[in-house]
C-alpha cells in the first residue's frame, strides 16, 4: 500500500534528527542511573536490534507523530547510546520502516484472522475483512497513522520494499478476485475498496462531529455497491 499524506503529518523523515549522515554526532549516552544497560555481549546484537524496533514501535503507537521521533528518544527509551542505534539503524528512515513494517505485518495478520472467521464464503470474507480494517484503524489511531505517514526511503532499499503494506494490498486483491469473474478488474476492484476504507477511518478521524452513519451500516453499504454478490 502507497503511503497517504492526508492521514498523517507530511514531514520529509530526511530532515530530522538521525536522519541523514554518515553517522552520529556527539552523544553523552544514556547517563548513570538504572536505565543504563550493560555492554551487550557477543551475539546479542539481534536482541538489541528487535528491543530498539519494539521501543519505536511503542513510542509510535502511543502518538503517531512520526515526526516526533528521534533516535535519540528511541536511545533513551531502550537504555543505551545513541551509537549503538546507528549500528543497527544508520537512519530514521531505516527504523521507522521495520516500525512500519512490523505494523504492517500485524495488520495483515488481523485481516487474516477476520477473513477466516468469516468461512469460505469470498463475499464474507472480503466483507469481514472490510470491517477489520475500519476498527483496526480507529482502534490504533497511532499505528493506523505511523503506517501511513509519509516516508523517504534510502535508495538502497527501494527496489526490494517498493512500497511498505504490499502483501497485505495483494492478500485483499486476491479476496477480491475470488468474487469477480475474468471481465472485471480484481486490481482495480481492491484499489477501490482499499482507498474507501481508509476513507472511513481518515474521515471519521478527523471530523468526529460530523453526523456519521451507523459504523457497520456504513461499511456493509460500500462493499453491497462495490462488490458483485458472488
Amino acid at each position: 500500500m502507497p503511503d497517504d499524506e492526508g492521514v498523517g503529518p507530511d514531514r520529509e523523515l530526511g530532515a530530522r534528527e538521525g536522519a541523514a549522515g554518515p553517522g552520529p554526532g556527539p552523544d553523552p549516552g544514556p547517563g548513570p542511573g538504572p536505565g543504563r544497560r550493560r555492554r551487550a555481549r557477543r551475539g546479542e546484537g539481534e536482541r538489541l536490534r528487535e528491543e530498539i524496533v519494539t521501543a519505536a514501535s511503542r513510542m509510535l503507537a502511543e502518538t503517531g507523530e512520526v515526526g516526533e521521533l528521534s533516535l535519540r528518544s528511541v536511545a533513551r527509551e531502550v537504555g543505551v547510546a545513541t551509537t549503538s542505534i546507528y549500528l543497527h539503524f544508520p537512519s530514521l528512515d531505516e527504523l521507522v520502516l521495520a516500525v512500519k513494517t512490523r505494523y504492517f505485518d500485524e495488520f495483515g495478520e488481523a485481516l487474516a484472522a477476520a477473513a477466516g472467521q468469516a468461512g469460505d464464503a469470498p463475499l464474507a470474507r472480503v466483507r469481514a475483512s472490510a470491517h477489520r480494517y475500519v476498527r483496526y484503524g480507529l482502534e490504533n489511531r497511532g499505528r493506523y497513522l505511523t503506517m501511513f505517514a509519509s516516508e523517504s526511503l534510502p535508495p538502497h532499499l527501494l527496489p526490494a520494499v517498493g512500497f511498505v503494506g504490499r502483501d497485505q494490498f495483494e492478500a485483499v486483491r486476491d479476496e477480491v478476485a475470488a468474487l469477480t469473474g475474468p471481465e472485471q478488474d480484481a486490481d482495480m476492484l481492491a484499489i477501490h475498496l482499499w482507498t474507501a476504507l481508509h476513507g472511513i477511518v481518515t474521515l471519521r478521524a478527523m471530523r468526529p462531529a460530523f453526523p456519521w452513519p451507523d459504523l457497520d451500516r456504513q461499511i456493509d453499504s460500500l462493499i453491497d455497491r462495490l462488490l458483485p454478490a458472488g
